[in-house]
């Protein structure tokens, strides 16, 4: 073949690739369907659509010359026919066979070597069973009536529109990108977002200067009352330096005025560019997100499989299919969830006859619900099974000489041992449970997504197991931090909480940090890193950062929290690679290069870290000043926890809520004298909130401060027309800036 004709074979292979992808799916989507044992109407329906799908898939294939494909997609093409003619359903053991078929046939389009012989055997017999041991020498069975006649035909969709085409009434034209071409232009619209940020920081020094020459007015004032007596007192020289001072005055004028020209088309350029900008990442983002349901007919096979070989009924449901994340983060999710269904079939949902027993349906019920909240997705895995068996995972793991624990541990410590390589509470090793690595692997997937997984479990009653993952990975959003003199960015995912450090206490030399009922270990983050920390500052002055990674916890301790920042994380090349504690880098708006840490690396230092890294000092607490009781709303811990800390420092009481619904029975507990909200929240959001005070006899009066991200002239009126006193947009926000605004109304 020449040049030419290799790539035309190339580019129609990796065309069939895609289109043989879409076959298999629809194939395997119509036998679950069918399997269920749906009315007549949809089960003729889902037949034909079955054997559509083979019918098509056996032309490609021969279109291209893979035979193999082309045999198999016609075997199974007669077993549907011979469904339809004999008006049988399709059971069990005829779809354990359909689908070995569409799994060789995906086998054999990745490139892998498959024995089909015995395979095609299968498939004669379910036709005519004394014909199956001819069929064990690998031939194809005979096309004597082809079945094509027996199904109405539609023709065959194009790959992708004519040149020129013009799309039906409807229609949306598509074609098929290569995932590197959308990172590589995600990269691109990073970029910008450093410009935009850079804009935005030109912008702060432009205003800056402004102040510094809006001083002059003052200073001319001043200088024109001394004016009259240098002229007297000096004569002529006095006459010309107030001819000159004059003219400087005239002149510094002028700046002034050139410069408020310049500084009115820097704000209209940054905003511009945030505009372009946000929106090219909106929509590359937009582009790079994938419906869950993709996953789903994996995950209703898996399911289906793995009930089948451990003699059980279970029924998949999957709520929230419509939620988009990430390509790559819906790649990274798929074995986890696989593992995560295996386990719940295997270890989790009983057998018929001891579900019976317990006073259970036979079948058993699991359950994926998938949720967007902000940035982060939820994916929660929960059956009616039988719950985890705190015993035996404590004996598995002592039996592997794993971590050993208290007898008074408590349920999600043992849990915690669930997750650790090798450990297995199976009887036997089975093909699919028994050696220990299913939930090692949602372990290591979920910390290479910096993601955390929460469990909960009830004997008898079942498990629920919720990961939670960002929507995307291409952009990062984070904390910058201070140890020191040096700054890093933490992922925000993997940020439980920020709490002040109290009452810690030291356990066999090391210090721990009450949270949540429970104790978590606590050094710093300079320690972690393997930096001198500064000893003398006390743990009580610090920030104590709860860091959670897949299944583990811990406690940083920071000098100080900066602020929350969204940024185009680019990735460290070769020899920086793999540096410990290093998942990046990215500009900060002023240019300078920061380190963007990698959570699950720190997780481990942190635990090597010398646990003299802490300094504990008793500090006597200060009475707080008496000053107003500030009302903070808004639903971002990281938001709340900046402003507190602020007003705090200041001398205010604050009390906090994370939606307008709180907000109001905060009002109703608490004696407040100004609202610091947040617009966009959930339940109820910042503008609603507004409403609802304006419409209160009690607190008509009150004082509402909007600090938010929609800095549109809309929104603002919104807010205004809501009954907010001021305004705050996030972008501008600094502290002195929400002081001083408090302070106008009280």
């Amino acid at each position: 073949m020449t040049t030419s004709e290799d790539d035309l074979m190339r580019e129609l292979l990796e065309t069939f690739n895609v289109e043989a992808k879409e076959h298999l799916q629809n194939l395997n989507q119509a036998l679950l369907q069918l399997e269920r044992q749906p009315d007549e109407e949809r089960r003729r329906e889902l037949l034909r659509e079955a054997f559509r799908a083979a019918h098509s898939l056996k032309g490609a294939a021969r279109s291209v010359g893979l035979g193999e494909i082309e045999k198999l997609s016609h075997a199974i093409e007669n077993v549907l026919q011979a469904a339809r003619d004999a008006n049988q359903p399709l059971g069990p053991e005829v779809c354990d066979v359909l689908y070995d078929g569409l799994d060789a046939a995906e086998k054999l389009l990745g490139g892998q070597e498959v024995e089909i012989g015995a395979l095609h055997g299968r498939l004669a017999a379910l036709l005519a069973p004394e014909t199956a041991p001819a069929a064990q020498t690998g031939a194809a069975p005979a096309e004597a009536a082809s079945p094509v006649d027996i199904f109405e035909e539609e023709p065959e969709p194009d790959f992708i529109s004519a040149p020129g085409g013009v799309p039906g009434h409807g229609e949306a034209q598509t074609i098929r990108v290569a995932v590197q071409k959308l990172d590589d232009l995600m990269a691109q619209a990073g970029e910008l977002i450093v410009s935009k940020i850079s804009a935005e920081q030109r912008l702060l020094e432009a205003q800056r200067i402004r102040a510094q020459l809006e001083q002059w007015p003052k200073t001319w004032r001043d200088l024109k009352a001394l004016l009259p007596r240098l002229a007297g007192a000096l004569g002529d020289t006095g006459l010309h330096l107030v001819e000159v001072l004059a003219d400087h005055n005239d002149y510094m004028q002028q700046v002034i005025r050139i410069f408020n020209e310049l500084q009115q088309a820097l704000n209209r350029d940054a905003v511009r560019l945030g505009m372009v900008s946000g929106d090219l990442q909106d929509e590359v983002r937009r582009v790079r997100m994938v419906p869950f349901r993709t996953l789903s007919l994996g995950l209703q096979r898996t399911v289906r499989d793995v009930a089948r070989k451990e003699h059980k009924q279970v029924n998949l449901q999957i709520l929230g299919e419509e939620v988009e994340l990430d390509k790559k983060v819906l790649e990274n999710l798929k074995d986890p969830l696989i593992h995560l269904l295996n386990n719940a079939v295997s270890h989790g949902v009983e057998a018929p006859d001891a579900r019976t027993a317990a006073g259970k349906p036979t079948a058993g019920r699991v359950t994926i619900t998938v949720q967007q909240r902000g940035g982060e997705v939820h994916i929660v895995v929960r059956d009616d099974g039988r719950g985890f068996d705190l015993d035996a995972i404590r004996a598995a793991s002592a039996a592997r000489r794993g971590p050993r624990l208290s007898v008074d541990a408590s349920a999600e410590q043992i849990i915690s041992l669930a997750f650790l390589a090798g450990v297995s509470t199976a009887c036997e090793v089975t093909p699919t449970s028994g050696r220990g690595v299913g939930l090692d692997v949602v372990n290591k997937h979920l910390a290479d997504m910096q993601g955390r997984i929460t469990v909960e479990t009830a004997e008898g009653k079942g498990s629920t197991i919720c990961l939670i993952v960002p929507a995307s990975l291409t952009m990062t959003r984070g904390l910058l931090v201070r140890v020191g003199d040096a700054r890093y960015v933490l992922p925000l995912l993997s940020v439980e909480k920020i709490e002040e450090p109290k009452d810690i206490f030291a356990v066999e030399g090391r210090y721990m940090l009450p949270f949540n009922g429970k104790s978590l270990p606590l050094t710093t983050l300079a320690g972690a890193l393997g930096r001198t920390a500064d000893k003398s500052k006390p743990a009580g002055e610090m920030l104590a950062l709860i860091i959670a990674v897949s299944d583990q916890r811990m406690a940083l301790l920071v000098d100080e929290v900066l602020d929350e920042l969204e940024l185009a994380e680019k990735p460290l090349g070769k020899p920086l690679s793999h540096v410990r504690n290093v998942s990046g880098a990215a500009l900060l708006g002023n240019g300078e290069p920061v380190v963007i840490l990698n959570a699950a690396d720190l997780v481990k230092s942190a635990k090597k870290a010398s646990p003299h890294a802490v300094s504990i000092i008793e500090t006597a607490a200060s009475d707080p000043k008496p000053n107003a009781h500030v009302l903070i709303v808004d639903d971002s811990i990281t938001t709340r926890t900046l402003e507190k800390n602020i007003l705090q420092a200041a001398g205010y009481q604050v009390t906090t809520a994370i939606d307008g619904i709180e907000a109001l029975e905060r009002l109703e507990n608490n004696s407040i004298d100004i609202i610091v909200a947040d617009i966009e929240m959930p339940n109820m959001d910042g503008i609603d909130f507004t409403k609802q005070v304006r419409e209160s006899t009690a607190y008509r009066e009150m004082p509402v401060i909007l600090v938010t991200s929609l800095e549109s002239r809309e929104n603002r009126e919104r807010g205004m027309l809501a009954g907010a006193d001021a305004y705050i947009v996030k972008r501008g926000f600094d502290q002195a800036e929400l002081l001083a605004t408090i302070e106008q109304f009280l």
